[in-house]
């Protein structure tokens, strides 16, 4: 009998070079293999640096040695290429599903993989998945049909050879540094034991850890021989243990970072992978030399990108221009030529580059067949990556290139590309070996396979320092050799981490099946991270525990339960470092400069490139933006202004800019209801066609016959159901569902308006002998601006009803309108009313020769036809019950001087005028009066939140 026992070891024992000689030793006394198991790459490649000749692996290693020691050969697969198997499997069974294939095949797959991590064969799960067992049946059934297997069942196979006792290897196994094992490494760990395999297994055991305990409990079931396991005499290392909180991800880092560099101990970093790419920043920023390689995924180079847009079918706008973006980027086109491509690319939908339009043409003809051969497939797009000829490009390139940025991008697209083709051949040549000719895939199944196949992939640009500072995995920590380790991100939400099982499996699903060992329930994974947060006592003599608090003070983020007892000391934060005696830096240095600065302090020798920043940020803060004397000169040659012109410009000078000055088209947006204009358009043009039938314009209100008023409502109704067929016409991206009920909506409203008019008008006894004289009047009135410069004001009026010498103006408007004299009259942003009144009295005395008085001025919204209150500017004798124009008494805008100079003057609204008009021909500010956040112009317009506050109209 083999001895097959476990033993408990100090952590600095584990890999240690007296085990491995030891080993070396036995593998020389018993002319055996010895197969070394250790739980992480970075243990396994300080082992093999020993140079002893043994075989250190891991279990996965374990498996393939046996399936190759019975002369067994397979197609291995990744658990994403077991996804895509899925897919495929699913693709063909076409169920009916309310998930596309690749959505469900994640899902089978995810479930499949987990089930067979806990050791389970699909027969013992057929009852609680039967929907699922077709498709798994089909997937094993497809593993065996083209010689496959993954990497769960590899493990298992393994297993079930051992277990037969048949042609056993002569091997040692030795399994050194784990601290729990998975359910499938279990059912390997004991199939060695039942093949009689000679086993030792070293746990670490420095003090009481559950995890351990439970391990051992479980290897003592097996058969295991437990009698010499026992604690290795460890005595705690750390004297110092503190916690530091941060306030921002990029705080906790740069602080660490800054923390190690001040420090003369060996430092260490205990890192996830989360964290890699932050700690490779922060490294870099602060010049903090480190042993991690600079590395890039695939996905972030561009030749990746074109990869992927060689295999879209069926290019629209968007991913063309997608595509020549990413050709301009991988050429090099930058600065201004690249702006200049990207604008013609807009206007022509052509870059002006005969290059990069050759090269668009290629990728845009490559036509793929929706099913084909996996290899063939490989082999199509080797082609036509090939027919690109971008390997060449880069050659070239890199022979005249003296720019040390420019060649280190060369080089990384070089690598990328160089990577994605050996990728695609060692993938062809492993699927002709296995003889898989016959294996035919989709389109989306290649799309889907390239995605995870080689997005995810990482190619090395720099490589790390041997002197540098050194990150640590959880798993390999106890390698650190220094005095003092940093471990952040310990906040309550990342350590412990959540755990969860994969697919469809659920917590309570361990409890239904045979899972004899390792069952990874949440309080197995807890104990497993308490042991890891156990051993860095026994690792380090100075332990910096760090985690992101937040900047919020009355909700700040807790540390992790495990640093409950651990007060905090120290505190990494932006403020904190702002206010350091020396920055670490140059980039800092300019961050303290621009922050106290920035807080108006004195700082003596500013930067001239600050004095510049101030400069324009003070003009910024201003809003003043004055245009040339040029510009200027060429704006008042156009002597004549619509009044409407000038309250746009008063409410927001630089949307008058973008739209009438450069005249700046508004974002293209996705059309998703019937213009306003169109709606507009329709009323006033109703309105005017309908008085206009009627014959209206100069008869009183009550010659108006009952016959004639009961008319307009079908008139109305016809007349809309016509016009409505040019909206209609106008509107193709709109529902003829929205159409109808819109145009009922719109019938609806102009029939209650009619009813309104009828009341306020028609029907009135008290305006019997009043009527209307003109509908859409133009007026102008001549104003000075200064003595040597007249204008010329220019409006129409919707409409003008008179009685003898009192007239009223009206405004119709599609949507809501009041009217504040002081806030927006004052101001100019509604200068319509007040100007018409007086420009027709003025016109109407002139003409008469008979003074005129405007006793009224107010808009008629379509949205409350009947309203007579703040639309509106009223004589005090016509609000209230007395009012023969039926104006509620509410109305606040009484004006006895309406149409006056006295009225403009109360107002000062020629000086308004005038400002604005020189306004308009001299600056344009971004300081609005109504700053609205559905403005088109948002995302290319500067105004700040401060700017809409100090200058709105409330």
């Amino acid at each position: 009998m083999a001895t097959q026992s476990v033993f408990g070891t100090a952590l600095h024992e584990i890999g240690s070079l007296e085990r491995i000689k030891q080993y070396a030793h036995v593998m020389q006394e018993h002319k055996s293999t010895i197969m070394y198991l250790m739980p992480s790459s970075s243990w396994l490649k300080e082992a093999r640096s020993s140079h002893y000749p043994l075989t250190f692996g891991t279990f996965d290693d374990l498996a393939s040695s046996m399936i190759k020691h019975k002369n067994m050969a397979f197609l291995s697969l990744t658990e994403q290429e077991r996804t895509l198997f899925f897919q495929r499997i699913l693709e063909q069974q076409l169920q009916v599903d309310a998930r596309s294939p690749k959505e469900k095949a994640r899902a089978y797959a995810d479930t499949y993989g987990q089930l067979k991590r806990l050791g389970l064969s699909i027969d013992a799960v057929e009852e609680s998945f039967k929907d699922c067992m077709p498709t798994f049946r089909a997937y094993e059934q497809l593993l065996e049909d083209y010689g496959a297997i993954d990497p769960e069942n590899k493990l298992l196979l393994a297993a079930s050879l051992l277990q037969q006792k048949k042609e056993i290897p002569d091997w040692h196994v030795v399994v050194d540094g784990f601290y729990d094992f998975s359910p499938l490494q279990f059912k390997l760990i004991e199939a060695l034991y039942q093949a009689d395999i000679p086993t030792t297994i070293y746990l670490p055991h420095y003090a009481p850890l559950d995890i351990v305990d439970e391990t051992v409990a479980d290897l003592q079931k097996i058969g295991y021989d437990t009698s010499g396991f026992a604690i290795v005499p460890t005595q705690r290392i750390a004297t110092s243990v503190s916690l530091v909180k941060a306030t921002t991800v990029k705080e906790q880092w740069t602080g660490l970072t800054q923390d190690i560099k001040s420090t003369s101990d060996t430092a260490g970093v205990v890192l996830t992978a989360e964290d890699r790419d932050e700690w490779r920043r922060a490294a870099d920023e602060e010049q903090l030399p480190i042993t991690h390689a600079v590395t890039k995924k695939l996905k972030q180079t561009t030749a990746y990108k074109l990869l992927e847009h060689m295999l879209q079918t069926g290019y629209d706008q968007k991913q063309n221009e997608a595509l020549v973006l990413d050709l301009l980027s991988f050429y090099g086109v930058a600065g201004t030529a690249f702006a200049k491509a990207k604008y013609m690319l807009k206007r022509t939908g052509q870059t002006g580059l005969q290059d990069i339009e050759e090269k668009r043409d290629q990728i845009n003809q490559v036509d793929w067949a929706k099913q084909s051969g996996f290899i063939d497939y490989l082999d199509n797009l080797l082609h036509r990556i090939d027919e690109l000829e971008l390997a060449d490009w880069i050659e070239n390139q890199l022979a005249e290139a003296k720019n040390l940025k420019d060649i280190e991008h060369l080089k990384s697209e070089q690598k990328a590309l160089a990577t994605i083709k050996q990728t695609i051949d060692r993938k062809a040549q492993e699927y002709r070996h296995f003889k898989m000719d016959t294996f035919t895939v989709s389109n989306d199944y290649m799309e889907q396979w390239i995605k995870d196949t080689l997005q995810d992939k990482e190619i090395s640009l720099k490589q790390g320092l041997r002197t540098g500072t050194e990150a640590y995995t959880w798993q390999h920590v106890a390698q650190f050799p220094g005095r003092t380790l940093y471990i952040p991100s310990m906040g309550a939400d990342q350590f412990p981490g959540g755990y969860s099982l994969a697919g469809y499996i659920q917590e309570s699903d361990l409890y239904k099946y045979d899972i004899p060992y390792g069952k990874p329930s949440q309080a197995h994974f807890r104990k497993k991270q308490q042991a890891y947060f156990e051993q860095l006592f026994y690792i380090a003599e100075k332990l910096v525990f760090s985690y992101i608090e937040g900047v919020d003070p009355n909700h700040p983020l807790l540390p992790s339960i495990f640093l409950e007892s651990v007060p905090p000391v120290g505190k990494w934060s932006f403020e904190m470092r702002m206010a350091k005696d020396q920055a670490s830096h140059v980039i800092e240095q300019q961050e303290m400069l621009a922050y106290w600065r920035g807080r108006q302090y004195q700082v003596d020798d500013l930067p001239e490139d600050f004095q510049l920043v101030e400069q324009h940020l003070s003009r910024l803060q201003s809003g003043e933006e004055p245009i040339s004397m040029d510009t200027t000169d060429r704006l008042k040659q156009q002597a004549s202004v619509a009044i409407t012109a000038l309250e746009s410009y008063a409410r927001c000078p630089i949307r008058y800019s973008f739209e009438r000055l450069l005249q700046v088209k508004e974002p293209e947006t996705e059309e998703t209801g019937v213009s306003f204009i169109l709606i507009g358009n329709l009323v006033h043009e109703l309105i005017e066609w309908l008085y206009k039938e009627l014959d209206v314009i100069g008869r009183p209100f009550s010659m108006l016959s009952e016959t004639e008023k009961e008319k307009a409502p079908q008139m109305i109704q016809d007349k809309v159901e016509k016009e409505w067929l040019l909206i209609e016409a106008e509107s193709p991206h709109v529902s003829k569902l929205e159409l109808n009920l819109l145009k009922q909506q719109w019938q609806t409203r102009l029939l209650e308006w009619w009813k309104a008019e009828r009341k306020l008008f028609w029907d009135n006894e008290k305006l019997a002998n009043m009527s209307i004289t003109s509908l859409e009047r133009p007026l102008h009135m001549e104003l000075a601006i200064s003595e040597a410069e007249r204008i010329i004001l220019k409006g129409k009026i919707d409409r003008v009803d008179q009685l003898d010498h009192e007239f009223v103006i009206y405004d119709y408007k599609t949507g809501q309108s009041s009217l504040k004299m002081e806030e927006e009259v004052r101001n100019g942003l509604k200068l319509q009313l007040p100007l018409y009144s007086y420009i027709l009295r003025d016109l109407l005395e002139k003409q008469t020769g008979v003074s005129h008085q405007a006793i009224g001025a107010s808009y008629i919204t379509l949205r409350a036809p009947g309203k007579r209150s703040n639309n509106g500017i009223w004589h005090e004798a016509e609000v209230g019950k007395q009012s023969r124009f039926l104006v509620n008494f509410q109305c606040k805008n009484r004006e006895n001087e309406l149409g006056t100079q006295e009225f403009l003057d109360k107002y000062e609204l020629e000086d308004k005028v005038r400002n604005l008009w020189t306004g308009m021909t001299s600056e344009f500010p971004v300081k609005p009066l109504d700053c609205k956040d559905s403005c088109p112009y948002g995302p290319i317009c500067r105004v700040s939140d401060e700017q809409k506050e100090a200058n709105a109209i409330t």
